[in-house]
């Protein structure tokens, strides 16, 4: 099998061939590799507490191609209150929350002339759940008036039917992850979203399908990070 990195952070163009993701959910980790996707777990940030520290957005930073920041090989520490990593890069634009980013990351991004946009939530991978290169899905806000004021197509939708152990509810970015140009994957079952239709609807704007792993509510793990891709494929 011939594979590469994803050259757009978060936006495969083929079949995914390997991720980041916790495995807190064993059942998640054993669907995508039935599909063949290598599952990478995270380690373990000791300085978070509770399932998030293994949570792909607190843990990996993905900027495209072989470039990629582990919150274990930061100067800094990733805290809940600082979760340096969590930033959600897709096609020309970046969400984060610009003073609590790891700034060499922000620093490379600026020089590749990104739209950095900031916004309160810090948790800005978490929150949101990445449909297109210009086309993301949240339930934020702020997120969703910074989107709308720079022409990304945004769908906002309810707050909850997201569980996360020790929380009221998770997030949408927190439980789903691109795993083909066309296929974005949950875990659990978006069809329990009150606002599945909506989702649907949206996604197929894009030509994206939606797949659930398992059958149970949609549980945050803190996302699937899509790092690699088969070079070519037949489809």
């Amino acid at each position: 099998m011939s594979e590469r990195w994803i050259e757009k952070a978060n936006l495969p163009e083929n079949r995914v061939t390997e991720v980041v993701m916790s495995d807190y959910k064993p059942i998640f980790k054993r669907e995508l590799e039935s599909m063949g996707i290598l599952v990478k777990v995270p380690k373990r940030i000791d300085s978070v507490q509770g399932s998030e520290a293994y949570h792909a957005d607190m843990s990996v930073c993905h900027l495209g191609g072989t470039e990629v920041f582990y919150a274990n090989e930061l100067d800094e520490k990733v805290t809940a209150e600082r979760p340096l990593l969590n930033l959600c890069i897709f096609g020309e634009n970046v969400l984060c929350h610009t003073k609590k980013a790891y700034q060499p990351i922000l620093a490379v991004l600026r020089e590749r002339k990104k739209n950095i946009l900031h916004t309160n939530q810090s948790y800005a991978k978490c929150s949101t759940a990445v449909v297109g290169e210009n086309a993301v899905i949240t339930a934020d806000a702020g997120i969703c008036k910074i989107c709308g004021m720079n022409d990304i197509d945004v769908l906002k939708i309810s707050q909850g039917d997201i569980l996360l152990d020790g929380y009221a509810y998770g997030f949408i970015g927190g439980c789903c992850g691109l795993i083909d140009k066309d296929t974005l994957v949950f875990s659990g079952n978006v069809k329990l979203h009150r606002d599945y239709e909506n989702i649907k609807a949206f996604a197929r704007n894009y030509h994206v399908e939606l797949v659930s792993l398992g059958n149970e509510k949609l549980y945050d793990i803190g996302g699937i990070l899509p790092l690699k891709e088969l070079k070519n494929v037949e489809k």
